[in-house]
């Protein structure tokens, strides 16, 4: 993990007290049931930075911190297919920016109203 990935994985630690599991480095292979006829296949390589499960592991959704590198062509590109793979299974996608604060109320809040959401539909 990078610097600010470790920083921010200990704020996520709070989230946990709440009976919630945080697992970094998620490969979209391990939560993405591969089909034949599945379209991205040959593309769930990629790693999510951080993965929050409920206490039977299951998957609630997905969190990437973006830093400055995601401006970049290429990067960018490689976020909207994780996007795309991540709408096309149905799994909830948040992205938080390194160029903000991301102070531990605010991630912790954002991620429970996202959780909610969920509950609502």
């Amino acid at each position: 993990m990078t610097e600010s990935e470790k920083k921010f994985h200990q704020k996520l630690k709070k989230i946990e007290t709440l009976g919630y599991i945080v697992i970094p480095q998620i490969n979209l292979a391990s939560v993405i049931t591969k089909k034949s006829d599945y379209r991205y296949n040959t593309e769930l390589f990629r790693n999510i930075d951080f993965g929050l499960f409920d206490s039977n592991y299951n998957l609630l959704l997905l969190i990437e911190l973006n830093d400055s590198s995601h401006k970049e062509a290429t990067r960018h590109k490689r976020d909207l297919k994780v996007k795309e793979i991540c709408e096309s299974a149905k799994i909830k996608l948040i992205f938080f920016y390194t160029s903000y604060p991301n102070e531990q109320d605010y991630i912790i809040s954002r991620i429970l109203k996202e959780l909610e959401k969920e509950q609502v539909t």
